[in-house]
């Protein structure tokens, strides 16, 4: 603008702004700012672009410190920040599946194998107890009578692990299989009852004449469980019979169990 409109011209003054430099009007007569035409302007003071460039490095720094602050929070892994992600390491934890792998299911012939097995046991059993019943009832001598009761109780403890493992068993595969160990299992019950009965008998016969052996009240209880171990035996085979010829194994009778 001129001086008609009542205004000073513009011109450049260094000590304008703090002495950073800048465009001021100038007093009448002053000459007019340079024209704008694209061409190169006058150089900005050194002071003015070391305060720049001093901004611009403030500046970057607090970006940076920003950056760090609320980047800590997503991840600390320099890998996972820059977006790039490594394999998953190998996995070293078993599987439920190869810890325990699946069995295949035994036969209806492999289950009433183990059954006969744990028959065959019980078998022995029976002729032990016999035999102890039988030192009790002559009274020999004390020693053998104190021995009687505890072969006696030892007979009771294996009959309760025929029932433990009887449990074990699985019996799905045989027809009638399980109303035959239930009935077996009450055999062995009864048995191991009878045992314990006739230990104590023993122990009650300590200090007996020979040939003359008081049969008092746990004489009574061995052999009532006894008779109740039998009746329980006769229900077994009756199923256990026909499992015994379907599956080819030896027949049984009640002083074979």
């Amino acid at each position: 603008m001129g001086e008609a409109d009542g205004q000073e011209p513009m011109r450049w003054d260094e000590q304008a702004r703090g002495g950073a430099g800048g465009w001021v009007r100038g007093a009448a007569g002053s000459p007019p700012p340079p024209p704008d035409d694209g061409g190169p302007r006058p150089p900005l003071p050194t002071k003015v672009i070391l305060m720049a460039v001093g901004g611009g490095v403030a500046i970057a720094a607090l970006v940076l410190a920003l950056s760090s602050f609320f980047g800590s929070s997503d991840t600390d892994d320099p890998v996972a920040a820059s977006g790039t992600s490594s394999p998953p390491a190998p996995s070293t934890t078993t599987s439920a599946a190869e810890q325990d792998p699946v069995r295949t299911a035994a036969s209806g012939a492999e289950q009433a194998a183990a059954v006969d097995a744990l028959l065959d046991r019980s078998r022995t059993d029976r002729s032990t107890v016999i035999a102890a019943v039988g030192k009790v009832e002559s009274c020999a001598s004390a020693a053998s009578v104190a021995s009687a009761g505890k072969a006696l109780d030892a007979a009771a403890s294996r009959r309760d692990d025929l029932i433990a493992r009887l449990d074990e068993l699985s019996l799905d595969e045989i027809p009638s299989g399980r109303e035959a160990a239930d009935s077996l299992r009450v055999a062995w019950r009864h048995s191991a009852d009878a045992d314990r009965a006739f230990a104590a008998w023993a122990d009650d016969a300590a200090g007996c004449t020979p040939g003359q052996v008081a049969r008092g009240p746990s004489h009574t209880r061995g052999a009532d469980s006894s008779a109740l171990a039998t009746a329980a035996k006769e229900d077994f085979l009756l199923v256990w019979a026909g499992i015994a010829e379907q599956y080819g194994l030896p027949a049984r009778d009640a002083s074979r169990i």
